[in-house]
């Protein structure tokens, strides 16, 4: 699993769903509640789906490390 580089909108880092995976991408809404994600204007464009990247990151954190943990358990 890759981590996404954030871009940042007056001072605040973001990211938008749409770059992951499906997969990665709804296992990450079913996680939040949905006020955690929002449209942000960039450039003109309406960026929907966005979420603030530290909570991106922390969810990064724990799925990878249970993910991987889960996957060494299966090797054996």
């Amino acid at each position: 699993m890759t981590k996404l580089i954030p871009f940042i909108l007056e001072g605040v880092k973001v990211i938008q769903l749409d770059q992951l995976t499906i997969d990665q991408a709804n296992d990450l809404r079913s996680w939040l509640p949905k006020s955690s994600i929002k449209s942000v204007e960039f450039e003109g464009m309406t960026l929907n789906d966005c979420v603030d990247f530290d909570t991106y990151d922390y969810w990064f954190k724990t799925n990878h490390v249970i993910s991987r943990h889960y996957e060494t358990i299966l090797d054996f």
